[in-house]
């Protein structure tokens, strides 16, 4: 295990490298946004699950920021708006 003390752009440098043309999985939110917000995120897997939490980190919180758009991969439609309806367990 390699534990880094820098910027995330140079972290997912060094990550690449190390990688040599693998893939390079981020399993942090806080990370994950800040790569997001420097272009440095090729895709991003969403997994929904049916809890509500009260606390924890945003993948992406940017009040009064620019939207990032999101194109939907595994779909004719890259656009397309995914919906899921849950009803709260009683």
């Amino acid at each position: 295990m390699t534990f880094l003390d820098c910027d995330v752009t140079e972290a997912v440098r060094i990550a690449k490298d190390a990688a040599g043309g693998k893939d390079v999985v981020v399993f942090s939110a806080d990370i994950g946004r800040q790569l997001l917000e420097r272009g440095l995120l090729d895709e991003i897997d969403l997994h929904v699950v049916p809890v509500l939490l009260g606390e924890g980190t945003r993948l992406y919180e940017n009040p009064g920021g620019t939207p990032i758009r999101l194109d939907l991969l595994d779909s004719d439609d890259p656009t397309a708006t995914v919906d899921v309806r849950y009803r709260p367990r009683r």
